[in-house]
This record gives structure tokens, sequence and C-alpha cells, in this order.
């Protein structure tokens, strides 16, 4: 049964559209770059071509001199050697490029040219409108549209991290270039044009990793992960003495090193300054870490012997004590030491030597009970008495021998120094301490404080001492009142009582002589007179009292102190309102008579 017509039909038309899509996408395909001629002239002032110049060719064939064509392209990095040229029937030899120049070596009589290079469209039969003659130079400048590049991103991210790795890229024309390095996370990310590549990974004590990676997609970040695989150990070197440690003749650091070795062997020597150095030769292999102890260096001695007059002296060697003389000190390290001899009542002796390697070095030295002795005193200035004779003032320096003195030292406000000293010539210098006299003979005091006893008060008192001899006055207020006392006064108009209250006050004179004891105390017994005065608001009167008593001082510094006085007080003479007032006032009656103390701050100069 044969089809209906309508279905041919239906597949007529889709092979149409399959063909017109086919050839559509084939003429998108082979859509090319396109390129023109700029300009082509005559150059009439070059000699290129010329006979004579060393350029200047011949057509084998015609014998007729050729003319040159130099080709320029807009772009500098333009490849000129892509182009082809053709001349039709004119025959025509390519030149290599020169600088950035294509020369042509064209036959005469050329009027067209037809230009092609793959990927662009051909420039077909152009009309130079000149005819090529023999021996000219002629100038061609093409204007070339540039290829389009198509890159992508390629980003390397670097296992283990900040190790400083640097990649190197190779891309297909075989020139191998640095891409970039690595930054503190193990990335880097460079666009590149699309294409295939071949890369290295470098980094210190690590082996180079290599790889390949192909970029096709213009649109994506093409990710290469790449791990380092160590080519190292970590290594800790340390050693017993105060040497430096080199290694490869490196210095590396003092009595330890520790860090990061590549796979391999080494030599580590140890040094230190007047020692054999000491050598080993270690192996470092690939991610084992290690640890040495490094042989110590040997030290290059000689030997020191010593002796002395009179033998039995103490010998110290670089501030280390080693013996007594006669004495061999071996061991030593060459160069220079100091030596030191000390013998009790001898002066001291010092000298410095030096000590050559596996050699001897012989010293005798005699010793004196002479010395330059230094006596000071604290504080300094005192006057100095050795043995009954005044040699000065301290600080003193004499040459004495060893033994026993007799030593005093004066000095103003400072107790006397009186004993017998022993002074050692090998120990020259003797500082002698003073004690501070604060109470002198003869001195200017004031005194302030509070009585209690006969009445209660504040004192005040100026004095001195002259030689030991006191003599002072002194004024107390006193703080008590009497009671209520009312007065009857006859033969006045006013016969009224009065109301009065009496308040006392003392003046005091007194003399006596100080006693000092040590340095801070001192006993004063004192004899005086006191004058009493009560006084109201309409009456005064007095009492005079003999006073016995005794002041002790107590310096506490140079000029300041606290004092007590107990005094007795008994009356001698009282005035006839005295009299009247003490039946009835009690308080009254115990004011001129009975014991008073005194205490309080004193200043004194």
């Amino acid at each position: 049964m044969p089809k209906p017509k309508t279905s041919i039909h239906i597949r007529m038309f889709a092979l149409a559209a399959i063909l017109l899509l086919a050839g559509a996408s084939q003429s998108m395909a082979q859509q090319k770059l396109q390129f023109s001629i700029a300009d082509f002239h005559d150059d009439l002032t070059a000699l290129t071509a010329r006979e004579g110049s060393p350029y200047y060719r011949v057509h084998p064939g015609t014998g007729r001199a050729y003319a040159i064509v130099k080709v320029r392209s807009n772009n500098p990095n333009d490849d000129l050697r892509q182009f082809q040229f053709d001349f039709g029937l004119v025959k025509h030899e390519v030149v290599e490029a020169v600088d950035d120049e294509l020369w042509l070596y064209v036959a005469p009589n050329a009027k067209n040219v037809t230009i092609s290079r793959q990927g662009y469209q051909t420039l077909r039969n152009y009309d130079l409108h000149t005819t090529i003659q023999s021996e000219h130079t002629y100038e061609l400048r093409l204007q070339v549209a540039a290829a389009p590049v198509y890159q992508q991103i390629l980003q390397f991210t670097i296992q283990p991290v900040g190790v400083g790795a640097t990649v190197m890229i190779t891309p297909s024309d075989g020139r191998e270039e640095k891409l970039g390095d690595a930054d503190v996370n193990g990335q880097l990310a460079k666009s590149l044009p699309l294409g295939t590549y071949t890369y290295r990974v470098l980094a210190e004590n690590y082996h180079t990793s290599e790889g390949t990676v192909v970029l096709r997609q213009q649109n994506q970040t093409y990710k290469e992960s790449v791990t380092l695989r160590p080519n190292f150990a970590a290594i800790t070197l340390s050693v017993a003495a105060d040497a430096d440690i080199f290694v490869n003749g490196e210095r590396k650091g003092h009595q330890q090193w520790s860090g990061n070795l590549r796979a391999g062997q080494y030599t580590v020597e140890v040094r230190q300054e007047k020692h054999k150095p000491a050598t080993q030769v270690i192996v470092v292999e690939e991610n084992r870490p290690q640890t040495y102890q490094l042989t110590p260096p040997t030290p290059i001695t000689g030997t020191l012997q010593v002796t002395s007059q009179p033998l039995g002296a103490r010998v110290v060697v670089d501030g280390q004590e080693r013996g007594v003389t006669p004495l061999s000190v071996t061991g030593l390290i060459i160069g220079s030491h100091q030596l030191e001899l000390h013998l009790q009542n001898h002066k001291s002796e010092s000298q410095r030597f030096d000590i050559k390697e596996d050699d001897t070095t012989p010293i005798d030295i005699k010793l004196s009970d002479i010395a330059r002795m230094t006596i000071k005193s604290r504080p300094a200035g005192a006057t100095l008495t050795i043995d009954g004779r005044s040699v000065g003032q301290t600080p003193y320096a004499a040459d004495m021998a060893s033994g026993d003195y007799d030593i005093r030292l004066v000095k103003p406000g400072w107790h006397d120094y009186q004993r017998r000293v022993h002074l050692d010539s090998s120990s020259p210098e003797v500082t002698l301490s003073l004690n501070r006299q604060y109470q002198q003979p003869s001195a200017f005091y004031f005194q302030a404080g509070m009585q209690a006893g006969t009445m209660m008060g504040i004192s005040a008192t100026v004095g001195a001492y002259i030689s030991g001899v006191n003599l002072e006055a002194g004024y107390t207020l006193g703080l008590d009142k009497s009671e209520d006392i009312f007065w009857n006064y006859t033969g006045q108009d006013d016969q009224r009582p009065h109301l009065c209250q009496y308040k006392p006050s003392a003046m005091t004179v007194r003399a006596g002589y100080g006693i000092i004891f040590g340095t801070r105390l001192r006993i004063t017994p004192q004899v005086g007179a006191s004058i009493l005065q009560i006084k109201s608001d309409d009456s005064k009167t007095n009492a005079v009292s003999a006073t016995f008593g005794a002041r002790a001082d107590y310096a506490l510094a140079s000029n300041i102190g606290i004092f007590a006085a107990p005094e007795a007080t008994f009356a001698v003479k009282k005035g006839e309102t005295f009299k009247l007032l003490e039946p009835v006032s009690s308080k009254i009656k115990g004011w001129d008579t009975g014991f008073n103390l005194r205490a309080g701050l004193t200043l004194f100069f």
C-alpha cells in the first residue's frame, strides 16, 4: 500500500532543516579573522636593493635584479612567517625576518598580490597600484586583527602551608617561567590562556612535585591540589661545653641548635677557643627526627708550679682556691691567668701568668709582712692616734707591719673609740665605727609637755647646759579651776557676796648638773624656786615654793628627744589672800605643795 504524500513532505522538510542547521554551524565554525593592507609604497630613498648593496640579488633565470618588499605588521609581536604571498606569474623569494620585518625578493613587473594565512580570510589579487621595478625597495604594512585569547584561572593549593613554595609553569611552547609564590595559606591563583601546561612546585627541604593541567573552560576555575613530600628531618644538636656548633662549615648555634636538615650526610664540628675542635659525621634520613649529643672539644692545657716565701700561702687561680704552696696546678687552659697568694699577717700578692700547651710555668713569690695599711672610720674625719701618737685624720694610710696597735679615734659629737686592734697585711684595710654621741656637755634646749600632780597643766621650758651645768626657766599654764568661792566684802556699798573661780599658773627657775649615760640618756638633778599665782576676775594672789627633782632626757635622733621630770614642791611663803582661800578650797590648798611630773618632747641643739 503506498505511503501518503504528506509523510514524504514532512521527511523532506526535516532533512532540509537539518542541512540548513549543519550549514549554519559549519559557517560559524569557519568564520575567520581578517587582515588588510594598510599601506604600500615605493621608498625612493632606500638603497637596499641597489647594485652594490649587500642585499642586491639577481633572478637566476632572467638575469634581472630583484626588487625588495619589506613587510610589516601593526602588531610588533606578530609572526610574519605565517603569511603566504603570491604575485601571480611573477617569481619571488621569501627571506627570514630582519628585525620586525619580513623581506620578499620580487621579480619586476608584478602588479597584484594574493596574501593568505591560516585562520584568516585570504586577501585576493590586491592591486598594488604600481608596477614593481628592479632595484627598488617597497614597504608593505599589514593591518592584522588580533586573534582572541581565551583564558582560565588556574588555582594551586599546596600542602603543607608556609613552606615558601614556588610554582614554575611550562606552556606548549616549552619555555618555563615562574607562575608565582604560594601565600601563607599555601594558595596561588593566576589567569592563563587555554591550553596544556606542565608545572613544577619547588620548596626548600621538600621533593619537587610535577604535574600537567589542561585549561579548556574559560568560565570555570581549574583547581590543582599538591602535597609536597618532605626531604628533611628535624635535628637537634647539643654539646655540654661553652662551644659553637658548625654544620658543613656553617655556624648554627651556641651549645645547642634545633632545625631542619635535608636528607644526606653532614660534617658537624664543635669549636671552642683554646680547645681542639671535635668533629663527627651524621646521616640525616628523610622524615626521621634525631637528637645528637656531640663530643665536647678537648681543652689545650699546661701546668703551673707555684712556691712562696714563706710556704703555706693560699693559692687562688682565676678566683678559684686551689690549695697552699708549694703546689702544682695541672689542666690549666692555655692563655693568660690571674694568680693570687694569701698568707696571714703577710701582704697578699697577685700577678698574671701565661700557660702554654703541654708546658710547665714555674712561679716563686716572696711575701712581705709589711703592707700599705689603710685605717678608715665611720664617719670619716676622726682624729687618729696610734700607740699614743697622733697621726692625722681618717682615712689614714701608711706602710705598717702586721701586729696589734692601740687605736684611738676622736670626733666631736661622737663617742671616743679606743681599743687594741689587730692589723693584718693580708687584709690591709680596716674600718672602725664610732657611736654617735647625741647628748653633749654643752647644749641649748626647748621642751614642751604636760604636767600632772599638784595641778594639771601645759608646760614650756627653755634651758641650757654649759659643761654639764644646767640652768632653765619654765612656765606652766594650769588647766584646773577652783570651786565656786563667794567673797563677802564689808565697808563697801555693795555688800552682797561675789562669786569667784581661781585659775593657777606657775613660773619656775631651776639649776642642776647633767650626767650623761651612754650616747642618748642624760639625768639632771635639779633644785629651784617656783612662784604659783592664782587669779580670778576680781583678785589674784601667789605662793612661793622650793622645788627638788630630776629630769631624764632621752635622744631619739640628732636634735629631738623625750623627757620626764618628777619634782617635789614645798611652799615657803604665801600671800594673805592665798591663806584665806586655802581653808575653803581643797584644790587651792594642794596647788602649792606636793608632787609633780612633767613629760613631753625636747628639741636640743
